[in-house]
């Protein structure tokens, strides 16, 4: 009996397929799941960070979990994004009403795209925030957090706990009502 005319190719080929179809799943399998983003509900994850003055580095450190018992706005910025720059002066006005209610205001400061301890503190100069600035040298934080892009808000009541987060310039009314809301809460 002869073998039929292109049965090894036909066997060949489903073979390479088999093999690449177990690859690709292999691949998909490995692959690391995108963490869930962080949202209100959520406990804010702690860090330990540099702080920034206007003239650099301060030397000192600042551990998110120290402000349990306080409200916190905790923004994410870096120094070179318009929007972060644009948003400042109405944060710094919110700051100086909402200080006195107990709140305490951080900015975690980026390093992608050339920022630094250096471009923040120039920024601090530039636009006379009194709040506290942290350096994520690493971006570590941002990762922690699921930051994706500047400015990003998330506003923390007493325990920790995220109850508003958002993204980009928003009207000073919606980060008061977010402010007044952990503050009530």
């Amino acid at each position: 009996m002869k073998p039929e005319k292109g049965r090894g190719r036909r066997v060949l080929l489903f073979l390479v397929l088999l093999l690449l179809g177990a690859a690709v799943l292999g691949y998909v399998i490995t692959q690391p799941a995108k963490p869930p983003s962080l949202g209100p509900g959520d406990i804010a994850p702690d860090f330990e960070l540099q702080v920034v003055g206007p003239n650099g580095l301060t030397g000192d450190k600042v551990m998110l979990s120290s402000f349990r018992g306080k409200v916190v706005s905790l923004e994410f910025m870096m120094s070179w994004c318009e929007y972060c720059r644009a948003v400042a002066p109405a944060v710094e006005s919110i700051r100086e009403d909402y200080e006195a209610k107990g709140v305490v205001f951080i900015s975690v400061a980026g390093t992608s795209n050339g920022a630094s301890a250096e471009s923040t503190a120039a920024f601090i100069k530039e636009y006379g925030t009194q709040w506290t600035y942290v350096l994520d040298s690493d971006n570590s934080v941002f990762s922690k957090y699921h930051v994706e892009g500047t400015p990003t808000f998330f506003i923390l009541d007493r325990d920790g706990v995220v109850v508003s987060t958002f993204s980009g310039i928003k009207a000073s009314q919606v980060i008061t009502s977010a402010l007044d809301a952990a503050l009530k809460a």
